[in-house]
């Protein structure tokens, strides 16, 4: 009995040995890692002898050391994201990985980093029906948002659930200052990040929406002078029907009053509801938009409305010339809309 109990007793010892040797108990190594300047606040593994003196270094098991109450405890400064790792299966080291590096595994590519796991289940991400429109970033052509499309945009983020644009977007270049600079970090014909869009269907020398947003030319006059009225141009002066809430004709827009980021059921991912137009009145907010057959008069009647226009399909007041003009606004109106011609400004 007692060479049994002694038998009992080394197998013992030696799995704790194991289990600490697998976790670097037994290192010299701290366990800290340091954070890299561009990769968000989330401690990076991008030194292998400061994981617990290297000796967790390529393990993939992450969860042989980092249990779900842990990974709770640690992450409770967002409150969503530390209650998500119990709706998610130990062996998902995507998730992980992510935020906190390869940690020396070899094969990691997009797709390992599972962001959808999370972003495309109801019972975890509240927002997970923004992937879901018929058109969509589909950055690498296979017809749905997957994890390689996330990373072009979300290459590393903090997970503290507030959106900052140079912590939870790739830069490209200096920091952004608005959400219109990344977007345009794309849209300028140039592309960035190994994408480029595809040019604009309008047939001008224009090729990019960033030359119609901030304009063309060597000074700042001649900037503006090409630019869109709704972009760097703001207004001139001019006011077309009556503005919504707090829009007024001096105010550079947001690119996401119109457009969703991640999908959308209209074309050119044109925002499905006037919520995104966030200076709109509470009418408008409420409001759905619908592009069908070119026609855009419900995204126009999100912020521009004429108080004796026609009703519109969702229920604002469309706006239209008073003249023979197309109701279709985008027949003249869009980026770019008389640039290198006699006429300018419609748009």
């Amino acid at each position: 009995m007692k060479k049994i109990y002694k038998a009992l007793i080394y197998v013992a010892v030696l799995g704790v040995i194991a289990l600490t040797a697998a976790c670097g108990g037994g290192s010299s190594g701290d366990g800290d890692s340091p954070t890299t300047e561009m990769k968000g606040n989330a401690p990076q593994l991008t030194v292998p002898e400061n994981h617990y003196g290297g000796t967790a270094w390529g393990n993939d098991k992450c969860y042989l050391c980092h249990n779900i109450k842990k990974l709770q405890d640690i992450h409770d400064y967002s409150p969503k994201l530390a209650e998500s790792f119990s709706k998610v299966e130990e062996t998902d080291i995507g998730a992980c990985l992510y935020c906190h590096g390869t940690n020396g595994i070899t094969g990691i590519t997009a797709e390992t980093y599972q962001c959808m796991k999370c972003h495309g289940d109801a019972d975890i991400v509240s927002s997970h029906d923004m992937f879901g429109g018929k058109n969509m970033h589909d950055f690498d052509g296979d017809g749905k948002i997957g994890n390689s499309d996330c990373v072009v945009c979300h290459e590393w983020s903090d997970m503290d659930g507030n959106i900052d644009v140079n912590v939870d977007f790739r830069k490209s270049g200096s920091d952004y200052v608005t959400a219109n600079d990344l977007c345009l970090s794309c849209h300028d014909g140039n592309g960035a990040f190994g994408i480029m869009p595809s040019v604009l269907k309008f047939d001008t020398e224009v090729t990019n929406i960033y030359s119609t947003f901030i304009g063309m030319g060597s000074t700042a006059a001649e900037m503006k002078s090409t630019a869109d009225i709704h972009g760097a141009r703001i207004g001139q002066g001019q006011s077309f029907g009556v503005f919504r809430g707090t829009y007024v004709n001096d105010m550079e827009l947001p690119c996401l009053s119109c457009h969703q980021v991640h999908s959308s059921d209209n074309p050119y991912l044109i925002t499905e509801s006037g919520k995104t137009a966030v200076n709109a009145d509470d009418t408008a907010k409420n409001a759905k938009v619908s592009v069908t057959e070119n026609n855009f008069s419900e995204l126009c009647a999100v912020c521009h409305m004429n108080p004796d226009g026609a009703d519109t399909a969702n229920g604002l007041k469309e706006v239209v010339h008073t003249s023979t003009y197309s109701s279709n606004c985008t027949d003249c109106h869009y980026h770019g809309a008389g640039h290198g011609t006699s006429v300018n400004g419609l748009f």
